[in-house]
């Protein structure tokens, strides 16, 4: 095992949009490993030294222990992966969100298969992919994998998101976008719920009920949560009061939830709930499993579509894999190449 220094940053580039595809097949034997070991991850602060133990059994893999964006881009960089290696990410949501925006910045049209040890806060993409082992028995597999002793991992293809702010020129990619009460939602979960010491998937999931109870019961939310926005669709352009705007290429949220009803055949799932949308505590058990009604599919405050690119004009804030990033007022919104996730 190597210890790889952090001292570059990544570089911007822009890759090309392509549909999603899924493959359950066996992933291809990685010819190098590259490991990003978040040491902060929620999961990992509490269990470093088992983590550091197993991360040393693997002898062929360069590993780098990185917890913030530009850290991790650096250890990215410095692994200069090609498509047959592998990049283990041991993390939740935010290092995964790091690792992809990096890896879409400094090598988007020759991406490495990415292993996901689901070990942070929150762990959402990780088990829409298929992740359901514990983290410290993925790398037990990746070692008995690499050593001959167990069959290769299951593959799945899946599109990242790309969000593309024009004002700041940045760009960051993940698997899951929100604005409205999506971003409150997570400020509630970090104010009032992971401060007592709810860990694991558990936390988020409260937060999430505990919003679906006050809209059931109370007919709102225990916090402010619309935002004005101009949606750019397919067909028309809409301008209103938004409680909530998502966008996601991943197949189910927390509590196994498909909040999204579009028919389009492309990789962004985009829905979007106006602010005081008529009817919403009788639709909303439609809405979570992405089942229409009428109220639904005749109002303009319910909106969903596939979409292979959007424009959202007028946020300050928007969500991405559970991370907070300000904007000046207009996102674009895009799908990459697919990226090669495997698991165990």
């Amino acid at each position: 095992m190597t210890i790889a220094p952090i001292t570059q940053q990544d570089t911007a580039s822009n890759p090309p949009q392509a549909f999603v595809t899924l493959n359950h097949g066996n992933a291809p034997s990685a010819q190098r490993i590259g490991v990003v070991l978040n040491p902060k991850g929620g999961y990992v602060r509490r269990h470093l030294v088992r983590f550091r133990d197993h991360v040393a059994q693997l002898t062929d893999a360069n590993v780098v222990e990185a917890s913030t964006p530009t850290q991790i881009s650096a250890a990215i960089q410095s692994f200069a992966l090609e498509p047959q290696d592998l990049l283990v990410v041991i993390g939740g949501d935010g290092s995964l969100q790091a690792a992809l925006t990096a890896l879409m910045h400094l090598q988007p049209m020759s991406l490495p298969d990415v292993l996901i040890v689901p070990a942070g806060t929150t762990n959402m993409s990780a088990i829409d992919l298929g992740v359901r082992t514990r983290p410290l028995q993925v790398l037990l597999a990746l070692h008995r994998w690499r050593s001959g002793a167990r069959s290769a991992p299951a593959s799945r293809l899946r599109n990242v998101l790309k969000v593309f702010d024009p004002d700041s020129l940045q760009t960051q990619c993940g698997l899951f976008f929100g604005a409205g009460a999506v971003v409150e939602g997570v400020r509630y979960f970090h104010s009032r719920i992971r401060t007592k010491g709810i860990r694991g998937a558990l936390g988020p999931s409260l937060a999430f009920g505990r919003m679906l109870v006050s809209l059931l019961w109370k007919r709102s939310l225990p916090f402010e949560s619309a935002a004005t926005a101009r949606l750019h669709l397919p067909q028309h352009t809409l301008n209103a009061r938004w409680m909530v705007i998502l966008a996601t290429t991943l197949d189910t949220l927390l509590l196994r939830s498909t909040p999204y009803w579009g028919t389009e055949k492309a990789p962004i799932h985009f829905t979007a709930i106006g602010h005081r949308a008529p009817e919403l505590v009788r639709s909303l058990f439609h809405v979570l499993r992405g089942k229409t009604s009428p109220v639904i599919t005749q109002n303009q405050a319910y909106v969903s579509h596939n979409l292979n690119a959007t424009t959202i004009d007028g946020l300050t804030e928007y969500l991405l894999d559970g991370e907070i990033f300000s904007t000046q007022g207009q996102l674009e919104l895009s799908a990459t190449l697919p990226v090669r996730f495997v698991m165990f």
